[in-house]
């Protein structure tokens, strides 16, 4: 499943699977990720790159402060039942507002 939504001024919470691609398609996108027992992780991706996640994450989404709007897209493989209901969650309320 993908889904592309734009990013501003706002910071995305998400709760995603391994193996999801996020993916910048324009814009600078800006992801840290929930890590209790170890330094979080700070990934900037321009238009074109790519990142896969390894593990199951609590993934942070914003537009580069400064840089202007971002074009995100999240490539996600088959949601198991336990990680649908976030992410069907998050879309329904992003599409909705």
């Amino acid at each position: 499943m993908s889904s592309t939504f734009t990013l501003q001024a706002e910071c995305r919470r998400l709760q995603l699977q391994a193996g999801a691609e996020l993916v910048c398609r324009g814009g600078i996108v800006w992801l840290t990720f929930e890590a209790r027992d170890r330094t979080s992780e700070d990934v900037v991706l321009a238009p074109g790159e790519r990142y896969r996640l390894r593990r199951d994450a609590e993934v942070f989404v914003a537009a580069l402060h400064g840089a202007g709007p971002a074009l995100c897209e999240i490539d996600a493989p088959q949601l198991r039942r336990r990680a649908a209901v976030p992410w069907f969650r998050w879309l329904r309320d992003a599409w909705t507002s």
